[in-house]
């Protein structure tokens, strides 16, 4: 298995999460556990958040992405970092990103033709970039990360 098959192997085994809307938004025992992985703060959005302890766990420790919630401090890397594509590839981290050029959520790309991805904290449609879990959808992004990774896992 490459590490791009990885990735999106380790994403789907998260898509049951929810969040315990009873409670409050970005809320929920599971979520909680992605935040508290990634360093993140109960209550707080949380896409980054799954996407980078995805990675964590697919490097087993050593991902060139460090776990963490931050949208615009990953864009500002890739960007840094000479990471960003054009056309994405499977494993890929894809971004929106507003008119101010400003990062707002994310997900791992799981294929090109049609163009889909899993993420969390985003609906079952994709239409919300604060959702209640992490599902799989057609995206429309345009930002595409193609962080370092050999292809062996």
């Amino acid at each position: 298995m490459t590490r791009s098959e990885l990735v999106v192997f380790l994403a789907r085994a998260f898509d049951f999460v929810r969040e315990a809307q009873s409670i409050g938004q970005n809320r929920g025992q599971r979520v909680e556990a992605i935040q508290h992985w990634a360093g993140g703060i109960t209550g707080e959005s949380w896409c980054m958040d799954f996407a980078t302890t995805v990675l964590d766990l697919a490097f087993k420790g050593k991902a060139p992405i460090l776990r963490q919630g931050n949208c615009q401090a990953v864009y500002d890397l890739a960007r840094a970092n000479g990471w960003l594509a054009e056309t994405p590839s499977v494993g890929d981290l894809f971004l929106y990103v507003d008119e101010h050029d400003h990062a707002h959520h994310v997900g791992i790309v799981t294929a090109v033709d049609p163009l889909t991805a899993i993420a969390g904290n985003t609906s079952a449609l994709g239409t919300s970039s604060n959702g209640d879990g992490v599902y799989e959808h057609a995206i429309d992004a345009r930002v595409f990360i193609a962080y370092p990774r050999d292809d062996a896992a």
